[in-house]
């Protein structure tokens, strides 16, 4: 007795027919295109962890030289007092009165004192014209 033919499954070279490439065809482009929109896609994301990452680094950086220093740089509210005898301007923290820094009156500023009502006589050196500096 004759044992029945077995079936097996085997990979074999089998040609395209005309509508079969035009298939193959379509298909290969629509995976062609859905492979650049996902790479454009990667690179966007890749792009704003970049962003994340690079803003995280600049913060732990800025920590990192606070602590180092023992100091930070804040805005702070400050006030501008102007001494026109001696043509200074100190710049004052307005939270707890300590003097930051005292600078020379700027041309303009000095002008104040000549249209400032407020100045008394002294302040005012009395009509004379005083070459700043002098």
């Amino acid at each position: 007795m004759n044992k029945p033919d077995e079936l097996v499954m085997m990979d074999v070279k089998c040609y395209l027919t005309e509508e079969e490439k035009i298939e193959r065809g379509s298909e290969l482009a629509l995976h062609v295109r859905s492979a650049e929109l996902l790479g454009d896609e990667k690179k966007e994301k890749a792009a704003a962890y970049k962003t994340k990452i690079d803003t995280h680094n600049l913060e732990a950086l800025t920590l990192s030289m606070a602590l180092q220093n023992g100091f930070e740089t804040r805005s702070i509210e400050c006030r501008l007092v102007k001494n026109y005898a001696l043509r200074t301007v100190d710049i004052v923290r307005f939270d707890s009165g300590e003097l930051v820094l005292t600078r020379p009156m700027e041309i303009g500023e000095a002008q104040e004192s000549m249209f400032n009502d407020e100045t008394n006589g002294d302040e005012r050196h009395k009509g004379k014209i005083t070459l700043l500096g002098r």
